[in-house]
């Protein structure tokens, strides 16, 4: 079975489409499981809007319980409709923002949360407008920061998936003797936490041309049994479910045969 866990509305400000239009685009490729995660509050945002306020989230809450309230009961009568859609939350992880991080999925009732890095400081890397800063930068530095910040995320024991883990090579730059090594350190963390890892595959769009991670991080991973779940990180409809084709393949050929779905932050597995 396949699942996407991982998809924005337009309260976030940079997604379009209803969330009918995603659970539709979803039915129609077979998806079984599918999960909203819009980004949390308090992500940080100092040229645009990226995130919806806190003032906005009962409206992700009611539209999330519409869809489910509709498609979950016509699926029960309709076997070529079935589909369970799942109330998540992309949160951002933000050093000085972990209580109020806590108390926020302790006072609401996720199926499954997702931690992402997407500043390191102030300095949104992944955003377009903010790219130029890498030939700024020692880009193996970068990596280091990210990655420890990813590493101090997965530490703290709050959430249940790792949101495109190398993000930070969105752009395609790489350091110049690769970094095996922080990824390595990435997964002796991850092997004692209870977080899974997402196969990402909004990368395929992006200028580095592969997934989130890409397959030899995904066969380390593997090698030490950390379990995956899917995401495409959709913005739009048309983006639902986009590579899962290639996706699973990556994924059987390092030796996965299952994925994770999450129900009120359980792990449920299913195979592929």
């Amino acid at each position: 079975m396949l699942v996407d866990l991982h998809s924005h509305t337009t309260l976030c400000n940079h997604a379009t489409g209803s969330l009918e239009e995603y659970v539709e685009r979803a039915v129609a490729l077979g998806i079984g499981e599918f999960g909203f995660s819009e980004h949390s509050p308090w992500m940080y945002q100092e040229r645009e809007k990226l995130a919806p306020g806190f003032d906005e989230m009962p409206q992700y809450f009611q539209r999330v319980e519409a869809v489910q309230r509709r498609y979950m009961s016509r699926s029960r009568a309709d076997r070529s409709s079935r589909i369970a859609i799942r109330l998540g939350i992309e949160m951002d992880y933000l050093p000085g923002k972990v209580d109020m991080a806590r108390e926020y999925a302790q006072s609401n009732d996720f199926d499954f949360i997702i931690g992402s890095v997407h500043h390191i400081g102030t300095w949104g890397f992944d955003q377009e407008s903010q790219q130029a800063l890498y030939a700024q930068r020692d880009v193996r530095e970068v990596y280091e920061e990210y990655f420890g910040l990813v590493i101090d995320m997965i530490s703290t024991g709050l959430f249940d998936i790792v949101g495109h883990i190398d993000l930070v090579k969105k752009f395609g730059y790489r350091p110049k003797d690769g970094y095996r090594d922080l990824q390595e350190s990435v997964v002796r963390v991850l092997r004692e936490s209870d977080m899974a890892v997402e196969l990402n595959t909004s990368g395929m769009d992006r200028p580095v041309k592969e997934f989130f991670p890409d397959q030899r991080f995904l066969a380390l991973l593997y090698k030490y049994k950390i379990p995956v779940t899917l995401g495409s990180d959709a913005h739009a409809p048309s983006e639902v479910g986009r590579y899962f084709g290639e996706a699973v393949s990556q994924l059987k050929a390092v030796g996965y045969r299952e994925v994770l779905t999450y129900e009120k932050r359980r792990r449920i597995s299913v195979r592929l």
